[in-house]
């Protein structure tokens, strides 16, 4: 049975790092490429974009790139409104274009699809409507999550099976960045230039044994190899370059272990059942740690034993909260990586049961389509 097509637009709103870019256009290609749908994707920043997918310019207002429409933020104000309509993380689109969703003919359905957050609240307001105060127009809150009263995390079909097939070019892959394919241990880090780095220095060199650093490009990495200039050859570093979305799977497969930071990043390291610390964005009055926090609990849920997912929390902790324990911890989190990487497939398999989010936000959208009312 052939599944129905639709029309949608995808307003984006790029404030600050990767993320937003990342995310939309990871629905994007996923709505067009599992559903068929006709993606118009409505962006601020071209620039940040293109820096995560090379074949999108900079400096065309108006392009498609792999079946995508993208235009330019400020191209809404003469568009009219698709079939579904879809705001991204609260980012509110121009006045005008709402104005349009209310007196459209096709009655768009319009979501706000949220942030992810393993928070409990989330389930209470997940697909929930919310009227326009002054047009009188539902619009529908859509929240990624990890529990199967939420709307899941964007997993593409074939993800699997690329990740096996991706053992056999393994190899070709890290010489392409510079990197020894014979390295036993290969960590990824990305986080944010605040992050504690020094802390991940005396680790590194109070362990001893050899690693490879995967650098992510940024400022935080440049920072990090000036700390590690003079110190053990156990430790090797590689500054890698800009790696575009659809090379950054491949990217953390090639690892024994990372260090994420936001959303994105995050949501896939996830996926690729690598054991992973995570930095979450950080804010005022330590709300980060409070979703790091929720998120730890349903993660505990499968852990092997307490002694682990203990060691799980307490590294993850330490190293957002910089935190001397950190440095005994890594030890211990490199001695009981098979472990972890147990834990980490369990946890996927998890979340595959969830259904990806975009086929939970398309059967959602659909039967709001079937049966507005």
């Amino acid at each position: 049975m052939s599944m129905p097509t639709y029309t949608c637009d995808i307003f984006c709103d790029v404030i600050d790092n990767y993320g937003d870019a990342g995310i939309c256009w990871r629905l994007s290609r996923d709505l067009v490429k599992s559903r068929g749908w006709s993606i118009r994707l409505f962006i601020n920043n071209l620039q940040t974009l293109s820096e995560l997918v090379p074949s999108v310019s900079p400096h065309l207002a108006s392009q498609n790139v792999d079946g995508i429409e993208i235009e330019m933020w400020d191209h809404s104000q003469k568009a009219e409104p698709s079939q579904i309509v879809i705001e991204t993380f609260g980012c509110r689109i121009p006045e005008s274009f709402e104005k349009k969703i209310a007196r459209s003919p096709l009655k768009p359905v319009w979501i706000n699809l949220e942030y992810l957050s393993a928070e409990d609240w989330i389930e209470g307001f997940h697909c929930l409507p919310s009227l326009h105060p002054q047009l009188g127009y539902e619009k529908f809150f859509f929240y990624p999550g990890v529990t199967k009263r939420t709307g899941g995390m964007i997993i593409e079909n074939d993800l699997i099976g690329r990740q096996k097939d991706f053992e056999k070019d393994k190899e070709k892959f890290l010489l392409s960045l510079n990197a020894d394919p014979g390295s036993e241990f290969n960590f990824f880090v990305f986080c944010y230039p605040y992050s504690h780095l020094n802390l991940l220095k005396d680790a590194l060199i109070a362990d001893g044994r050899p690693v490879q650093l995967l650098l992510a490009a940024g400022k935080a990495s440049d920072e990090l190899e000036k700390l590690l200039v003079e110190v053990s050859t156990s430790i090797k570093v590689v500054r890698l370059p800009m790696i575009a979305q659809s090379h950054f799977d491949e990217l953390l497969w090639s690892c024994n272990t990372l260090i994420v930071r936001g959303e994105d990043s995050f949501t896939r390291a996830q996926l690729s059942a690598v054991p992973f610390i995570w930095t979450p964005y950080a804010q005022e009055q330590s709300i980060h740690l409070g979703k790091l926090k929720a998120f730890c609990e349903k993660y505990r849920k499968f852990e092997p034993d307490d002694s682990i997912g203990n060691l799980w929390e307490s590294i993850n902790f330490s190293w957002n909260q910089g935190l001397p324990e950190f440095v005994p911890l890594w030890a211990k989190w490199r001695n009981n990586l098979s472990v972890l990487e147990k834990w980490a497939e369990t946890w996927r398999n998890h979340l595959f049961s969830l259904q990806s989010l975009t086929i939970n936000l398309c059967n959602f959208i659909e039967e709001k389509i079937k049966s507005p009312d």
